[in-house]
């Protein structure tokens, strides 16, 4: 496959560097918009930035964060993520407990306001487009979430993508 039709999965900035160099783009999993801006600055404007967001469609804190904490306990076990929370500054404890602060700062959650708000932030910070996950939350499946934010993301004015320079 020619490198400009590949996306490469990268977390850490070698990683980013070889899809600079050698595919079409990257794609991250688990990232803020700070470390989208250091993505995009080490992919340069070339190259296709992804984004792949996790979220929640649950206004109520304690609900929202549990949703997220199965995903993040799993996945803070493989030692690329781990790694990559610590380089964004989360500390092994915060990693450890996967703690509020780890929740609130990768997984999206809340009012379909609140997470098309974060969805313009990864924008904001250089991602050419932003996947999202919709988690349940344990006691209703996924879809339901899923197809109320596709909704009011669709009929929504705000999630427009800006143009970058």
């Amino acid at each position: 496959m020619p490198a400009g039709r590949r996306i490469l999965a990268a977390l850490g900035p070698r990683k980013l560097e070889v899809a600079r160099e050698r595919a079409a783009g990257a794609v991250l999993l688990l990232v803020t918009p700070g470390y989208t801006r250091v993505a995009r600055s080490i992919l340069g404007s070339g190259a296709a930035l992804v984004i792949s967001q996790l979220v929640v469609l649950d206004t109520d804190a304690a609900r929202a964060r549990e949703a997220a904490r199965g995903s993040l306990r799993f996945l803070a076990g493989v030692g690329g993520y781990r790694a990559s929370f610590t380089r964004m500054g989360f500390t092994g404890a915060d990693i450890a407990s996967i703690s509020d602060e780890l929740v609130d700062q990768l997984v999206a959650w809340g009012s379909t306001g609140a997470i098309t708000a974060r969805v313009s932030e990864y924008w904001r910070a250089g991602a050419d487009h932003v996947v999202l996950t919709v988690l349940g939350n344990g006691h209703h499946p996924a879809i339901d979430p899923a197809r109320q934010l596709a909704r009011d993301l669709a009929s929504s004015r705000e999630v427009i993508r800006p143009a970058r320079g």
